[in-house]
């Protein structure tokens, strides 16, 4: 939603600048032809441009590239800017306590508001589609109630009632007394001009299209300026006819009377007859109009070429950023294992980060050669027990090697693992894991973590579900952990564990791959109870935000992730 958002703003300020333009430099110039075509174009362009992404071929032309650059990078900012201030709107409180969630907590007011947004704008798109097709239904009643008679290549609707003559499509509208005046003539050579160069059709598109933007007062004023247009190419046709100036000017202001317009249609007595006649005295525009033309209709094009441009950019920072990754993890000969494609957190680590490489029983810790036994302390001197270890192993990597690795950081208590995988289109996939502290070590809150024996799990009356690592079962995987943890949660229960079992000969792979499951069955669970609790996705919540946070929590409460590592 924040994307279309984005899209009817940017939509409406690419209007907005294009018909400034308008207005400063072509709206006062005599080349009208020129001014219906560009007030059309511009239209088309700000409701497509912004979706089209194209590469021009400006990468061997700095001058040209570096602002594209810099444009795109600012917009993917304020993209990006724009989804993360949705969490900066949301209010209520969440309390502790599951059972007792305030009815406000749930509400995200930022999406609320989106979403009233959205149904007023298209209870608006609505209204002026049904004025427009209404104007349809005038039109074509009156040519199924009155007479019509033929003439040349136009159909006279001859109305009963006073009304301004107008056109639309190939019918001319007319009050029946008119017809055979000394003034008909010129009307008729007026009409017949609307009519020869499809007016009709200009507006039609552009009122359809305007239903679209009808929040936009540009859009109201570009079409006046249309119909503005349309009526000084059928004067400037009229004179060049050779009819008098002054008769026809004498023959605009008799027909100033009462008379409502219409969007569809051109009355021949618009309010805007003091404009026409005014227009019909200037001169031509010369040399220096043509210019300020030419620049303008420049301006335009550059600047169109320019928007979509940097939408290619765009599109192909993310995707340059992602295949970065995956082309640097592939330069150290590491393939990484496929994952399920399910939806994940990116944690993003911070500096205080380390990555570490596993293949073909080698181990590099940022790009350098370690040996297992030195592992504990080359980590320990290279972040704090918060930071994180960005793990990439080879998908057919034997666990012996992984299981002495993960032994020797929880030796130095530096136990965030962030274990790399990939999609099947190559998409980096990232599962978080919090290693247990070894036996008499102690926890992040001081409490040693003791030896999770049979006799412990006897005297703790401890539920453990062991899933085989080595084994590759899939959602099967999946479905035994959230029916295992929904029924320890049925009986109120919270002291259990999802114990990874995995043998020294078990590839890296099918651990991995099992690990996801793992943790899907837990996220499925979670993305229920968020559901349930606050109507909202479990994968949303960002924890950086307090109310999120809050919701986070309340969602887990007494559903622990408890996953183990098998010792063997």
């Amino acid at each position: 939603m924040d994307r279309f958002l984005i899209y009817l703003l940017e939509s409406s300020l690419i209007l907005v600048g294009f018909y400034l333009l308008y207005h400063l430099v072509l709206r006062p110039e005599t080349f009208f032809s020129l001014n219906r075509f560009y007030l059309i174009t511009i239209l088309l362009v700000s409701l497509i441009f912004p979706l089209l992404s194209f590469d021009f071929g400006t990468d061997e032309l700095p001058v040209v590239k570096a602002p594209i650059l810099e444009v795109s990078q600012a917009r993917k900012a304020y993209y990006d800017a724009f989804e993360l201030w949705s969490f900066d709107h949301l209010s209520g409180n969440v309390v502790s306590e599951v059972t007792s969630v305030s009815i406000w907590s749930g509400i995200n007011w930022w999406q609320l508001s989106q979403q009233v947004f959205v149904v007023i704008y298209l209870i608006g798109v609505v209204v002026c589609l049904s004025r427009t097709f209404w104007t349809f239904r005038w039109v074509f009643g009156l040519i199924r109630q009155y007479p019509l008679q033929k003439m040349d290549d136009l159909t006279l609707v001859k109305v009963a009632y006073p009304i301004a003559p107008f056109s639309f499509l190939k019918f001319v509208f007319v009050h029946e007394v008119m017809i055979g005046s000394t003034e008909f003539d010129q009307i008729l050579a007026h009409e017949r001009t609307h009519v020869h160069q499809r007016h009709s059709i200009d507006l039609i598109i552009v009122q359809l299209l305007a239903a679209f933007l009808w929040f936009n007062p540009v859009i109201w004023q570009l079409i006046k300026s249309l119909k503005t247009t349309h009526e000084y190419i059928a004067d400037n046709k009229i004179m060049n006819a050779g009819y008098s100036l002054v008769e026809y000017q004498s023959l605009l202001l008799r027909q100033l009377i009462s008379n409502n317009s219409y969007g569809l249609v051109h009355n021949f007595n618009l309010t805007f007859i003091k404009k026409r006649i005014t227009m019909m005295k200037n001169q031509k525009s010369g040399w220096s109009g043509k210019v300020k033309v030419a620049l303008a209709i420049a301006s335009t094009i550059v600047f169109s070429v320019l928007i979509v441009q940097c939408n290619s950019t765009m599109d192909e920072t993310s995707i340059i950023e992602n295949e970065s990754s995956v082309a640097s993890i592939e330069a150290k000969g590491v393939n990484l294992p496929i994952l399920p494609d399910v939806p994940f957190y990116s944690y993003l680590p911070s500096e205080d980060a380390v990555e570490i490489t596993i293949v073909e029983d080698k181990i590099t810790l940022d790009d350098e050669d370690v040996q297992v036994v030195d592992m504990a302390l080359s980590v320990a001197e290279k972040i704090t027990e918060q930071g994180v270890i960005i793990l990439s192993v080879d998908a057919q990597q034997s666990m012996k090697l992984v299981r002495d690795v993960q032994t020797e950081l929880r030796r130095a208590n530096r136990r965030k693992v962030l274990y790399l995988g990939q999609t099947t289109t190559g998409k980096i996939m990232e599962s978080a894991m919090l290693l247990p502290p070894l036996p008499g070590a102690p926890n992040e809150h001081g409490v040693k973590l003791p030896e999770i024996d049979a006799a412990y799990i006897a005297k703790h009356d401890l539920h453990i579900l062991r899933v085989e690592m080595g084994e590759d079962r899939g959602v099967t995987v999946q479905q035994e952990v959230y029916d295992f943890v929904t029924s320890e949660v049925a009986e109120e229960r919270s002291n259990y564990v999802v114990q990874a079992k995995f043998q020294d000969e078990d590839s890296y792979k099918s651990y991995l791959q099992n690990l996801a499951y793992i943790q899907e069955g837990f996220n499925q669970i979670y993305q229920e109870r968020t559901q349930s609790m606050f109507g909202k996705n479990f994968m949303d919540l960002n924890k950086e935000v307090p109310e999120e946070k809050e919701q986070y929590n309340a969602v887990r409460k007494g559903i622990p992730r408890a996953i183990s590592i098998s010792e063997k």
